[in-house]
């Protein structure tokens, strides 16, 4: 706080009307500053004795004494209130500390819990392909041929009759004509032994 400053807040605060925002300032500087604690003197010890002398009212006398108990009155509550607002503060940001390192730590453990979930996984995949893939391999080719001729089953019944009976005829007719030729290899073969 400035001289200035200081000289604008005599009245205010020999009123009782000083901001709470400017009391330590102004206390602080007071003290600090002997011109403007000598003007604040004056004008102290003339509102007040004139104050008293309206009232009727009996008075020490010793209006420096008196300034200086309220300064120190205002400057002990005015350094109460920053340290109550400092101290809640501190709280504050201790709380809000505590709270981000939980959180932190809690995010931490859900990564690595994760991490070792998927390499585990990773793992066990790599562990049973490579042990139990041509086991695998050999019953799912089994599954498979087995869900092709279920297909191939629910196709043929799903055809018309007369659809069905061509297709039965020409599987006869391949049939017929397989046993044809292997007939006529064996006949050729008992011909080249005779």
């Amino acid at each position: 706080m400035n001289h200035l400053e200081a000289q604008s807040y005599i009245m205010p605060f020999i009123e009782g009307k000083l901001p709470e925002s400017e009391q330590l300032d102004f206390v602080m500087h007071m003290n600090n500053c002997k011109a403007c604690h000598d003007e604040l003197e004056i004008y102290y010890t003339l509102m007040t004795g004139m104050q008293v002398l309206s009232d009727g009212e009996e008075s020490s006398g010793n209006f420096g004494k008196d300034l200086s108990v309220k300064l120190k009155k205002i400057e002990h509550k005015a350094k109460g209130r920053r340290s109550v607002r400092l101290s809640a503060f501190m709280l504050v940001t201790i709380a809000i500390s505590i709270f981000m390192i939980l959180f932190y730590g809690r995010c931490l453990v859900a990564v690595y819990a994760f991490e070792q979930n998927t390499k585990k996984e990773a793992q066990g995949e790599y562990y049973f392909s490579r042990k139990l893939d041509p086991i695998l391999l050999k019953i799912d080719d089994r599954i498979r041929i087995g869900k092709e001729e279920q297909v191939e089953e629910k196709k043929a019944s799903e055809r018309p009759e007369i659809y069905n009976k061509i297709h039965g005829y020409r599987e006869l007719e391949e049939f017929a004509a397989t046993t044809l030729e292997l007939g006529e290899k064996i006949a050729n073969e008992k011909t080249t032994v005779d």
